[in-house]
C-alpha cells in the first residue's frame, strides 16, 4: 500500500442528542470509531483514546450515542488492507429525523427527505402500519446493538448467556458443545505493548473465529481475552475438528500493523470443549469448559482439551 493512502475519514456529526443513531455502511470490512469530541483529538493526535464501535464486517451496522455533545464518526483501516467507501447517517431519537453524509458514489444513496434533512412526524402518525414498523425495527437495532460487543462487533456475555441457557431449554434433542477460548499470555502482550495494541489482538481474534467458524456457530466475545463458541449439531469429534481448525489459522496468521511495519509474533489460543451431554445446566458446562480449558493451558498451551470425568477428577 503506498504510504500516502489515507488513514481513516472523518465525519463530523456535530452535536447530537443522547440516544442518536448513527447508522454507518461500508463497502468492505473496516473498523468505526464513535468519538466524543475530546477522545477525536486524541485520536487525531495518534494518542491514546476512547470508542464506541469496533471491527465492522456487516454493514449497514448502527451505534448509539451515550451522551448529548459534539460528536464525531471515524471509518478507519487500523489492522485492514485498505479504506473502505462509507455512507453515515444520523438518526434523532424519538423522530424520524435524519442527516445523511455520503462520501462515495459507488455507494447506494441514503433516502434523504428534504432539504433540511428531516422527516416530517404528521399528527396520528404513530398509529400507522408504516411507523409502527419502524419503531419495532428500531427497537430490534437497539437490542442488537445492546447484545454486540463494542470493540470487536461479536456477540456480547449477555448474549451469550443467552444463547447458553436457551440451547438448554430446548432439551438436548440434538448434540451441542460450548467451546471456551482464551488467548495465550494476553496479560504479558498487554503490558509489553500496552493496551491499544492489545485491543487489536483481541478485534483479531474476533476476526479469525467470525471467519472461519461455520455459519451457525455462535460466537462470543465471552468477557477481556475470553471468547466462546456454542456449536449444535455436531458430534463431539466435529466440534473438536471445528475449535482446532479455529485454532490453527489464528496460529498461522501474522499480527502486523499494516501502517508500521511493526511485527508482533504471532497470537495463539487455548480451547476448553464441553459437550451439554456432559452438563446438567448452562452453569454446569460453563465451569466443565472452562476445566478444559485449564487442562489445555497445563499442557502448553495452543491446544484443545475436551471434557471428560477423568479431568474433573485430576483436577
Amino acid at each position: 500500500m503506498s504510504p500516502q493512502a489515507p488513514r481513516y475519514k472523518h465525519y463530523d456529526l456535530g452535536r447530537q442528542p443522547a440516544g442518536t443513531v448513527v447508522e454507518v455502511a461500508l463497502s468492505a470490512i473496516n473498523n468505526v470509531r464513535l468519538l466524543d469530541e475530546r477522545n477525536f483529538r486524541l485520536y487525531a493526535a495518534a494518542q491514546p483514546y476512547k470508542f464506541l464501535g469496533g471491527l465492522t464486517v456487516k454493514t449497514p451496522t448502527k451505534l448509539t450515542v451515550p451522551a448529548a455533545g459534539q460528536w464525531h464518526l471515524v471509518v478507519d483501516r487500523e489492522g485492514l488492507p485498505k479504506l473502505a467507501n462509507s455512507n453515515v447517517r444520523t438518526i434523532q431519537p424519538g423522530h424520524k429525523q435524519y442527516r445523511v453524509q455520503q462520501e462515495d458514489a459507488d455507494l447506494p444513496p441514503k433516502t434523504a427527505a428534504a432539504d433540511t434533512g428531516e422527516t416530517a412526524v404528521t399528527p396520528g402518525a404513530a398509529h400507522s402500519p408504516e411507523t409502527m414498523g419502524e419503531i419495532l425495527k428500531a427497537l430490534d437495532q437497539y437490542k442488537r446493538i445492546a447484545n454486540t460487543d463494542a470493540l470487536t462487533g461479536l456477540a456480547n456475555r449477555r448474549a451469550f448467556d443467552e444463547k447458553l441457557a436457551a440451547a438448554f431449554a430446548g432439551g438436548q434433542t440434538t448434540p451441542a458443545a460450548l467451546v471456551i477460548g482464551d488467548v495465550d499470555h494476553f496479560k504479558a502482550f498487554n503490558d509489553t505493548y500496552g493496551h491499544l495494541i492489545g485491543d487489536k489482538v483481541l478485534v483479531t481474534v474476533a476476526g479469525i473465529l467470525r471467519r472461519y467458524a461455520p455459519e451457525d456457530v455462535f460466537v462470543a466475545r465471552a468477557g477481556g481475552e475470553e471468547f466462546a463458541l456454542i456449536i449444535e449439531n455436531r458430534t463431539p469429534s466435529e466440534v473438536l475438528k471445528i475449535a482446532n481448525s479455529i485454532r490453527a489459522m489464528l496460529e498461522q496468521t501474522p499480527f502486523l500493523d499494516v501502517e508500521t511495519g511493526d511485527n508482533y509474533g504471532r497470537i495463539t489460543i487455548s480451547m476448553g470443549l464441553c459437550m451439554m451431554a456432559d452438563a446438567s445446566d448452562p452453569q454446569d458446562i460453563y465451569v466443565k469448559a472452562d476445566d478444559a480449558l485449564y487442562a489445555s493451558k497445563k499442557n502448553g498451551r495452543n491446544c484443545c482439551t475436551v471434557f471428560t470425568s477423568e479431568l474433573r477428577a485430576a483436577s
